[in-house]
């Protein structure tokens, strides 16, 4: 399995990068993505202490470091929570695995709402690597898979956000399916948003899924996970 949406404690996390990838060694997960939350002057969000954010470079240096580990599998990734305007994005963005974008626009009403998809086909432009939506729902996925599909971002799919009642799980995991069939070209991810060392890897249930429907192949950097 693989879980490619995890925090540290460089934004909401409780741990570091390398503490992470021991977990996720430990529950036998065979790659990971660290995606802390920023902006895009690449400053880091919702911290849990009144310190200031790290930088980003140190970010960068510290999942390039325990990359050298061939247990596992670790790529850098970020998510992108807020999007300054006259800002410009830092270079770093360039060495970046891939790129997640918030779906729900962060809550503050001093700030203009961004729309994701507009921000992320900017980022498109601009870097190499895959942009994607965190964990959008079921109903953004239907309205907008013409998007995805038109502007080449991946879906993350993350069981909380797509499953909101237990007893939906069935018919919202076969709608799913049905959409993502309906397009050979859309990518995906899979994302547990863990924010503590206990929902690390809690993904079993979109991985099933996944192979259950024959997607691995539809799984971005699928070809350096496996």
């Amino acid at each position: 399995m693989i879980d490619f949406h995890i925090h540290s404690y460089f934004s909401d996390g409780d741990q570091t990068p390398k503490e992470i990838q021991q977990v996720a060694l430990r529950r036998q997960l065979s790659a990971i993505a660290i995606t802390d939350h920023c902006n895009n002057a690449g400053r880091f969000m919702y911290l849990r202490d009144v310190s200031e954010p790290r930088p980003l470079r140190e970010y960068i240096d510290k999942i390039q470091e325990i990359q050298t580990n061939d247990s596992i599998k670790t790529y850098i990734g970020i998510e992108l929570c807020e999007f300054l305007p006259n800002t410009d994005i830092p270079q770093e963005f360039s060495e970046l695995d891939f790129i997640l974008i918030e779906t729900f626009p962060v809550q503050n009403p001093s700030k203009k709402a961004f729309d994701p998809f507009e921000e992320a086909l900017k980022l498109k432009r601009q870097f190499a690597c895959p942009v994607g939506l965190a964990h959008p729902t079921l109903h953004d996925i239907e309205q907008n898979i013409e998007k995805f599909d038109q502007y080449s971002l991946f879906i993350e799919l993350n069981f909380d956000k797509l499953i909101d009642r237990p007893a939906e799980q069935e018919r919202v995991f076969r709608r799913t399916a049905e959409i993502l069939h309906s397009t050979s070209k859309v990518q995906i991810s899979i994302g547990s948003d863990a924010h503590i060392i206990f929902l690390i890897g809690a993904v079993k249930p979109i991985w099933d899924f996944v192979v259950q429907e024959n997607f691995q192949n539809r799984l971005i950097l699928v070809s350096k996970s496996t």
